[in-house]
């Protein structure tokens, strides 16, 4: 009779939100308890799946943080990467041959400006959940404050569970248009003319360096956000100078090869 195996568990975390398309991860290998919910997730989900949810929303609770939606799409992700571990009967974020984290949420079309994932293999869900939350790394992704969506899948093979929990930040789809009015709204609060956004502002923002056009801007701040919210702390100096009067807010979309989903803006500045 084979030796029963040992639970185990990994966290990855990729921040997907930064100046200009940078990319930073970080990997946890590490070794997180709890009353069953209800929710309406709109898939159907095994209890083990159903025991996940429940499990991360209740904790979540119990610090005052706000539910996670339950997000399909990002489940399909969840999905194709458990198949992945049970096949292997192994843990991992990544095995030879397979898209890593972020390009597999963004492959099942799932829109995100931050991606995080929990992996782990048990006997039962309960032992999981338990291995998580006593686990630094993933509980913090399951308490991160910063996330709003989760995809959770299990799969079965020889009486043990393979795992995986992936959360994010979704980004709501919006179009360059309005990306470039709801950045030039905000610009406009300091007092700075809003110039039409031409086609040379919209291929500055697809430069990494330069820009496009003969207009050439006394400055150029090129910046990728998961919300519009907010516009850079040194683009807020910039503006506040007294040097420039005049601005153009150019969005694009990301480059192909960019594996999320957020805006890409680029605002020029002239004197």
């Amino acid at each position: 009779m084979p030796a029963p195996r040992t639970p185990r568990v990994k966290s990855l975390i990729q921040l997907l939100e930064s100046p200009f398309w940078a990319l930073a991860t970080l990997l946890f290998l590490s070794t997180p308890a709890l009353r069953s919910q209800s929710f309406d997730t709109g898939r159907n989900l095994t209890v083990a799946e159903q025991y996940l949810l429940a499990a991360a929303n209740e904790d979540r609770a119990n610090q005052g943080l706000p539910p996670l939606h339950f997000d399909p799409v990002l489940a399909e992700a969840s999905a194709v990467h458990a198949r992945e571990m049970a096949d292997h009967e192994e843990i991992s974020h990544q095995f030879d041959g397979e898209p890593e984290l972020a390009a597999r949420g963004a492959n099942a079309g799932a829109h995100f400006s931050l991606i995080t994932e929990n992996v782990g293999e048990a006997p039962t869900s309960v032992i999981i959940h338990n291995l998580w939350m006593h686990s630094p790394g993933h509980r913090a992704n399951l308490l991160d404050p910063n996330v709003d969506s989760i995809g959770i899948a299990i799969v079965t093979r020889d009486n043990q569970l393979f795992a995986v929990e992936d959360f994010a930040r979704t980004v709501e789809t919006i179009t360059l248009n309005q990306q470039e009015r709801t950045v030039a709204d905000i610009i406009a609060r300091s007092g700075i003319h809003i110039a039409e956004t031409t086609k040379d502002a919209r291929e500055t923002c697809t430069m990494s360096t330069g820009y496009a056009g003969s207009h050439q801007p006394w400055f150029i701040m090129r910046y990728t956000a998961g919300s519009l919210n907010e516009i850079p702390s040194q683009l807020k100096i910039k503006l506040t100078s007294g040097k420039y009067h005049q601005a153009v807010v150019g969005a694009c979309a990301l480059p192909r090869n960019t594996p999320f989903t957020a805006y890409n803006i680029a605002v020029l500045l002239y004197p």
